[in-house]
């Protein structure tokens, strides 16, 4: 006898007519290719936009897992999402904590055999929609251990049926590669005349600034400021570039995050008792460890605190919380690192544009503390190339609460590339 749900597979996999689909039918119609998945990631049905992204047929695809065909991959290091990093297991965790959509760039393989980079957006699916096309929501809600495309077996959970949204952005990466190029060959010419200005001034501070007037030792002190923060520029440029072109290597090891906390709020202390703000610390009782670059998310974490610090009214309270997510059967997957602050928040307007490279909120508690729109875009690539995350939610008037997690680990693992 034909199993139902065999029956219904096959039917699918002739025919993708989302038309017949309740609720879905609009799929057809947009110009970005969509895939509806089940959780243990097989391919139910795709729009005709991702038939011309990738080239494959939808009779090619349906009823065969995701995995097997698109090969996912980290666009700056490489690394295969696939066996453990999916970006569906952070919308299955996400899905409690009210984060249910999770973006992400993505490297997939085309049927011609070449990688194309996407834009990719991952959702949970309501089980309704599909479930009235005559699959047995009963038999798919076990997230079973299944071999990815490496032959790997593993066992995760993923959403009970996920949509996956894929845009192609390769010739916007390209243009960003010229740009970042072209700002790493200014930004190394931009050393040596800032060397030569820096030396002269120091030069004239040391040697002729008893015979300067008032007026003119100020406008000394200008130019030298100045060139500091000019300085602070180029060289942030600088490593973003870097970072992002993969010339920079992390240098991970086991450390609890408790440690990383102490070290940047010591870091942070002195600009903190600058404006008599207060720092709160909401730890849990047992001690949480990350595998990462301790020095690296450290300036992130400094820089989320000081970004909290500039934003905030003096007196202020800043609170400081660490969590871990815990998925299905118990298992925590990572550390939740979280800066809160009751600052002036962010415009809706404006939280689309912050992780933007020069970008600079339109208000400040301080005007001379503006700063070069490079911290937030460095702080977000830092996180990534440790295997984590970057993410906020605000309110103007009411504050603002950043996040970043890193991959949660145990003491006692030993990593090879930390030796014995």
């Amino acid at each position: 006898m034909l199993d139902l749900n065999q029956n219904q597979n096959e039917k699918m996999r002739t025919s993708n007519d989302l038309s017949s689909m309740p609720g879905l039918a609009f799929l057809n119609y947009l110009g970005d290719g969509v895939m509806v998945l089940d959780n243990s990631r097989k391919i139910l049905m795709v729009n005709p936009a991702l038939e011309n992204l990738l080239g494959w047929k939808a009779s090619e695809l349906v009823g065969q897992y995701c995995f097997s065909y698109l090969c996912c991959q980290h666009p700056a290091t490489g690394t295969y999402l696939c066996q453990n990093l999916c970006p569906l297991t952070t919308v299955k965790a996400g899905s409690k904590h009210d984060q249910s959509v999770f973006y992400q760039d993505l490297m997939v393989l085309t049927k011609g055999g070449h990688r194309i980079e996407v834009s990719a957006s991952f959702a949970p699916l309501g089980v309704p929609l599909l479930a009235s096309q005559g699959n047995n929501p009963n038999s798919l809600n076990e997230s079973p251990a299944f071999s990815g495309y490496n032959g790997d077996t593993y066992d995760v959970a993923f959403p009970e049926y996920s949509i996956v949204l894929l845009r192609d952005i390769t010739e916007v990466k390209r243009q960003e590669r010229i740009k970042t190029e072209f700002i790493a060959a200014a930004s190394h010419q931009l050393r040596t005349p800032l060397s030569s200005i820096k030396t002269s001034i120091g030069l004239l501070q040391e040697h002729a600034a008893s015979e300067l007037n008032k007026p003119l030792k100020s406008l000394l002190n200008n130019i030298q400021s100045s060139s500091a923060r000019m300085e602070r520029i180029v060289n942030d440029l600088i490593e973003l570039v870097n970072l992002q072109s993969g010339r920079v290597q992390m240098v991970r090891h086991t450390f609890e995050a408790r440690d990383l906390v102490g070290w940047a709020v010591e870091n942070c202390r002195e600009r903190l008792q600058s404006k008599d703000q207060v720092l709160k610390w909401i730890f849990p009782d047992e001690a949480l460890y990350v595998y990462a670059d301790f020095s690296r998310m450290g300036e992130v974490l400094s820089h989320l605190i000081t970004n909290a610090s500039k934003f905030s009214a003096r007196g202020k309270m800043i609170n400081i919380e660490l969590s871990s997510r815990t998925g299905d059967k118990g298992v925590q997957k990572e550390v939740v690192f979280c800066v809160r602050d009751d600052g002036i928040g962010i415009a809706e307007a404006e939280r689309g544009l912050i992780f933007e490279k020069f970008y600079q909120s339109q208000i400040t508690e301080n005007t001379a503390e503006q700063g070069a729109g490079l911290g937030l875009p460095l702080a977000k690539t830092l996180v990534e190339l440790n295997g984590g995350r970057l993410w906020f939610n605000s309110e103007a008037g009411k504050g603002s609460s950043f996040y970043f997690s890193l991959p949660l680990t145990h003491p006692y693992q030993i990593n090879l590339s930390e030796g014995f």
